[in-house]
Order: C-alpha cells, then sequence, then structure tokens
C-alpha cells in the first residue's frame, strides 16, 4: 500500500493497519518478482523481493517517491539483480549488483535522486564460486547481460550445445563488440594447433554436427572487471564433428580480446543458423 496521509479522528481500516505494521517491521509484499522490474510509489516503506534464475534489473525512477522514502531489496534468486538509474540518480559506496541473498536500502534524499546502502549480504569465501545464472540456449544468439563486477573471474559451463545447422561452431563477443578485436591460439584434435590474429569473436569449439554427440565445455575469463589490461580467457570442449565416432574432437584455445573495458555482458550464437539445444551456467569466482 502506498504512503497515505491521515486526518485527525479518522478511523483506520483493517488494511491500512495491517499496511502500517507491515511498514513498520520492514515487511512487503510476499510474492517475489521473477522478472526485472520497474519501482512504483507503492513500494516506499516496502520490501521488494527478487527472485529470479537469470540476471535481472530493478529500475528506479523520478517523481515516485519523496524525500525519506525507503525501499528495501532483496534478492533470493541465482541471477544477479541489478540496481539500475532510469530517470533517477542513484549513488552507493558499493556495487549496484545483487548477487544470491545479497540486499539493501534505498534512501531518497529527494525525488530524483537516491542512494543505495549495501548490505553484507552472503559472499562467497576466497576461491568460492557462487552461480549467477543458468540459460538455455534458443534462436538466433543469447545475451548474459548486466553481469555483477563483484567477483575476481568469470567461469562459464557449456552443457549440450547442439546447432540447427550441421558444421556450425559456437562462438562468443564481449559486450556486444563485433570488431576484429579477438585473437586466438588453438590446439586440437592430436595436437595440431594454430594462432590468429584479428577475428571478429571468440571461437568456442570445432563445427558441431547438428544429429550427434552434443557439445560440453568450460570458459574462464580472468580479471573481468579491471579496465587497464586486456582481456584474457582459457577454453576447453569437447565436440563431435561428423556421425563417426572417429570425429570426436577436444579443443583447447588461449583466447584474447584487445579491449581494457570490463566485461559486462557476453553473447553466444552459432556460426549459422539456431540453436537446437544447449544451456549456460555463468559463475562468478572470489
Amino acid at each position: 500500500m502506498a504512503k497515505q496521509t491521515f486526518t485527525t479522528g479518522q478511523v483506520l481500516t483493517a488494511a491500512q493497519m495491517t499496511s502500517l505494521q507491515q511498514t513498520a517491521m520492514g515487511g512487503g509484499s510476499a510474492t517475489a518478482k521473477t522478472a526485472s522490474y520497474v519501482l512504483v510509489a507503492a513500494d516506499a516503506g516496502t520490501s521488494v523481493l527478487m527472485n529470479s534464475a537469470s540476471s535481472t534489473t530493478i529500475t528506479v525512477n523520478t517523481a515516485l517517491f519523496a524525500a525519506g522514502d525507503t525501499v528495501y531489496i532483496q534478492n533470493l534468486g541465482a541471477g544477479v539483480s541489478t540496481i539500475t538509474a532510469g530517470t533517477a540518480t542513484v549513488n552507493t559506496s558499493a556495487s549496484l549488483a545483487l548477487a544470491q541473498y545479497e540486499g539493501g536500502q534505498l534512501y531518497f534524499n529527494s525525488t530524483s535522486d537516491a542512494i543505495f546502502i549495501k548490505g553484507a549480504g552472503a559472499a562467497a569465501a576466497s576461491g568460492g564460486m557462487t552461480l549467477l545464472s543458468t540459460t538455455t540456449l534458443t534462436g538466433a544468439s543469447v545475451t548474459l547481460s548486466s553481469i555483477s563486477q563483484s567477483y575476481k573471474q568469470l567461469y562459464l559451463v557449456f552443457k549440450n550445445y547442439l546447432p540447427a545447422t550441421s558444421g556450425s561452431y559456437l562462438t562468443l563477443n564481449i559486450n556486444s563488440d563485433t570488431g576484429t578485436r579477438y585473437y586466438a591460439g588453438d590446439v586440437y584434435g592430436q595436437g595440431a594447433g594454430t594462432y590468429t590474429f584479428n577475428r571478429t569473436f571468440f571461437y568456442m569449439t570445432s563445427g558441431a554436427h547438428n544429429t550427434v554427440t552434443q557439445m560440453t565445455g568450460f570458459a574462464t575469463f580472468y580479471d573481468y572487471t579491471n579496465t587497464t589490461t586486456w582481456k584474457m580467457a582459457t577454453v576447453s570442449t569437447f565436440n563431435n564433428d561428423a556421425t563417426t565416432s572417429t570425429s570426436l574432437r577436444q579443443n583447447l584455445m588461449t583466447e584474447v580480446f584487445n579491449q581494457t573495458g570490463a566485461i559486462t555482458s557476453l553473447t553466444l550464437q552459432p556460426s549459422s543458423g539456431n540453436f537446437t539445444s544447449g544451456t549456460i551456467l555463468l559463475y562468478g569466482v572470489n
């Protein structure tokens, strides 16, 4: 219930009394949001609960809240929830990205300016891994966006990749950049190797057949939040590029992206056609 103005002698309804009690106890709707959400005026003084396996955003706009209003935000889901300034300004001394079980309070200085005060949360121990998102490979491409900047490395697991077009290999772009900025050293098959410059994507696997063994593998992105050095990843995958059992192929690759910006999104797509199946698990590593 939105904040109300009461008059002398007014008799409060049961719903109003419940709302006042709920606000005093820091409560909110018992129904968690399962998709990205835009805050509304009725959220003042309540808790907004997020619960999604994929990344979500919580958008903050102007002219909804008065100076002194607060909104508590709690993330229950495995997907990172990121507080995003819409038309309002949101400042913080911490991260605006909430991993699973992290939360914090938005405090409004004015109708257009808020401060986010992040709680301690439940961050993983040093060396620990936190599942940030689980995404099904479908259509022509899939983008993992609003990636949390709270970790030291990203660990990407590929499960059961199968292209609709036989021979399509899996590619990856960083921050939607398709320029000739990707370099790679490849070792595959019985140990033959190549080194290539100026690709327009990371080459994640050799051509996969569209009816047989699905590709599995993993990639690690190192020091992905820094803004001073090029980005590097190591990739290991295994797939079948034909219908015969002798066509099994393992790929070991070192990939370099010659840009210095932090990694905030990853886009995966087959080199041609669409995805038939597959799942991507994204982890943050401390």
